[in-house]
Parts: C-alpha cells; structure tokens; sequence
C-alpha cells in the first residue's frame, strides 16, 4: 500500500506562499490565536489501545510533531532565529523541512498505524517500511492477506486514510479549545487531511480514461484502486477490475470518491491552518495563529472530511465549538452521509470533551448511530474518565460498547472495548 510521495505535496503548497506571506506577514500582531486571552499551552498526548490502532497513531505521532515543533520553536528564539537571519532562514526551513517531515509524519502514522492497526486488529502479521522525508514512494506496509475475508481486508486498505482523517479531526478540534499549535503541528494537520483528497486525485488513474495504469495501481496495492476493488467483490457482481478496464459499479464509485474528494479538501480547518502557519512563519513563531469565527459566545469551526467504509464512500460535516472563556472545552455534531453498490447509509453523532467536570475529574466521550445497508440500525458509545488533579494528573481511561457497524476510528467487532492514555500539558 504504497503512500503519497512527501516530495510531491510542497510545490503544491509553496504555490500558496506568496499569496499568504503578502496579506498575512503584516497582520495585526496582537490577534490572538483562540482570539479571547492568551491560548493554552501545546499539549502532548500519549494513547494505546489493544490494536494500536488509528487513534493511538493519531495522538502519538501528534505528540512526536509537538516535540520537534518545540525545538524549532528554541531555534528561532536564538539569537539565530531572530532578526535578518531568521527572516531569511525560516522560508528555507520551511520548503526544506517542514513541509516534507509534517508530511512524512502523516506517511509514518498512515502505514505503521492505519494499515498496520487494521492488520493487528484482524491478526495479519502487518510489516511496515518508512523511507525519508524527501524520498518518493518508497514507505509501504505490509500484511498477510491469507485467509481474510473480503470485509477484513476493506478495513485494512481503507485503515490508512482513516488515520490521517482521524488526526486532522483531532488536531482541529485542539484548534477551538485554543491550544496552541505551532507551524509543524498546523502543516501536520493539512497533510492528513490532504491524504484521502491527493490519493483519489493525484495518485490514482481514471479507469475508464487510462484502464492500464488503473490496473498496474491495483496490482501494486495502491490503496483506492484496491478499496475499489474489494467494495465490488463484497457488494457486487460483474467483472470488477481486469487488465482491459472496469465494470459500471467500480467506475461509477471511482466518480463518487472524486466527488468527495473535492468535499475533503475545501475542508476549512485545512485552510485556516495552512494561512496560520505560512503567517506563523512569515513573521516568527511568537506570532499568533488566524483568529476563529464566533456564533453566540462560541468560537467554532465546520469540519468537512471524507471517510472510505465497508460499505462506500461517504461524506462528513461536523460542528465544533468551545466557549470562549475558560476552560473551555470542545464538544462536536456530526452528520455523515453516503452511497455505495449496496444503496445508501448515514450517521449521526456528537462527542466532548470535558462534558461534565468535578475539582480531580474530567467526563467525557462520544456516541453515534448509523444505518447502512449490510448491518441495519446501529450504533456505539464511548466514555472517557480523566484524572485533573494528583499525582496522576492526566491519566484518562476510555470504555467503549458498539454493535455491528462501521465508526470511524473504533473496532470492527461489535461489543465492549477499551483503551488508556495520558494527556501532559505543560
């Protein structure tokens, strides 16, 4: 399951530079990134579930961008970063680095936990390979496929684009609670949430314009190509993919995902966080990041994104906000809508933060409801226990329960579920 080229995603976003840098780099210093006080410090969060999964990935390499964007941070308060030097080394830093390791960062949490939890999850044996930032495609995960069923394997395939969806959606709702996020951080969340957009766009061919490289992607286990291929033989019949084209089914779902693509990249969390952090580092890392629209003493933001499921690709809008005044913890609605080979399917949800909070405890979680065509009526719930004071300060505890059905980011099986995890926040 080869990833996207790092190499390729910066000449696209240097395109962006000259614009943001003219209308940004001369912004009003004093805006500040929550755009009520100061924002809350970068926080660092440590997860593990039983598979290692996509959240686990998403948290974890989240945290490991944190710490590297903190000694970017120590460089430009040197006596190197400041002045003349700093304006001409940042824009160096910025083509040369961070776009190219924010991107490998999201090609790491892809392969190793995306694919690579999916493949746990069904004990696949997974094998991951990461080559360099500035290297092509050369990073790639690894499964024994031997004995999965046709089902198992969609989970797997479509694992890695929903890490990267699952980091982006983290990382923006850490946008409205106000914790501030450093240019690295804010590159890392565009990346993941351009993974699934550059993979339907840019990576894979048209089957019906170019039939022979669309089989040589599915033959070398590029992801769409062979989720397309495994949706077909789960839903339906026909010839699927061969050498000499695609059926109807397979094109005409190959035509849904670049409509949803489209959706997933006019995302506005991406958006706003590449205009932050070419500002950020147009200007200085102390400068603040864009302020974020209010509706009724709430700073929101519309999150759109697209996800791959057992049963097609769907399409989501999700609302967050947090009050303005502290603390002010996120809560989030979420409408999902799709269609595949089977006919249509949808969700609904809503998830928090800290919905209720004591002087040592923090309670929050998330539930959802689906239907689709395979499973019916459906749904999942999940808590979250967090310890706020004491000398476990941070730990948090997830239980989980679901019924058959897809969520994203949580077990395949239905039934209880679990994970635990530690948030630090300096």
């Amino acid at each position: 399951m080869p990833p996207l080229p790092p190499g390729r995603i910066a000449p696209r976003l240097l395109l962006v530079v000259p614009l943001v840098a003219i209308s940004l780099a001369f912004a009003d210093a004093s805006t500040s990134q929550s755009g009520a006080g100061d924002p809350l410090p970068p926080r660092y969060e440590f997860y593990l579930d039983p598979f290692v999964g996509e959240e686990s990935g998403a948290r974890n390499v989240a945290a490991a961008v944190t710490l590297v964007g903190a000694g970017e941070e120590r460089l430009d308060r040197s006596a190197v970063g400041r002045g003349a030097a700093g304006i001409v080394l940042r824009p160096m830093r910025t083509v040369a680095w961070d776009l190219p390791v924010a991107w490998w960062f999201g090609v790491a949490l892809h392969e190793a936990f995306g694919h690579g939890g999916r493949a746990r999850e069904f004990n696949a044996s997974p094998g991951v390979h990461l080559g360099t930032p500035w290297q092509g495609r050369v990073s790639y995960a690894t499964f024994d496929a031997e004995g999965q069923s046709t089902e198992s394997l969609l989970y797997i395939y479509i694992g890695g684009t929903e890490g990267n969806g699952l980091a982006a959606t983290l990382l923006e709702r850490r946008v409205v609670e106000g914790v501030r996020l450093r240019p690295l951080d804010l590159f890392f969340l565009a990346s993941n949430r351009l993974v699934a957009t550059r993979y339907v766009l840019g990576t894979t061919p048209d089957p019906r314009r170019s039939p022979d490289r669309f089989f040589a992607e599915y033959s070398g286990g590029g992801d769409v190509a062979n989720y397309l291929g495994l949706l077909h033989e789960l839903h339906g019949g026909g010839s699927g993919i061969t050498a000499g084209g695609v059926d109807d089914q397979v094109a005409r779902q190959y035509r849904r995902l670049r409509r949803q693509a489209f959706w997933n990249g006019l995302d506005p969390g991406l958006w706003w966080a590449l205009a932050s952090a070419f500002r950020m580092e147009a200007r200085g890392d102390d400068s603040a990041a864009l302020p974020l629209p209010r509706a009724g003493g709430l700073r929101c933001m519309p999150v759109f994104s697209s996800e791959w499921t057992p049963s097609g690709g769907q399409t989501s809008l999700e609302w967050i906000a947090a009050r303005a005044e502290r603390p002010a913890s996120w809560f989030s609605l979420v409408a999902r809508r799709g269609r595949g080979p089977s006919g249509s399917f949808g969700a609904l949800g809503a998830a928090a933060d800290d919905l209720l909070r004591s002087a040592r405890l923090g309670f929050g979680g998330a539930a959802e409801v689906w239907i689709d065509p395979r499973n019916g009526l459906g749904g999942g719930v999940r808590l979250r226990l967090r310890l706020l004071r004491g000398y476990f300060r941070g730990l948090l505890v997830d239980v989980g329960v679901k019924s058959q059905g897809y969520w994203v980011g949580q077990p395949e099986s239905p039934g209880p579920y679990g994970a635990i995890g530690l948030r630090y926040e300096p």
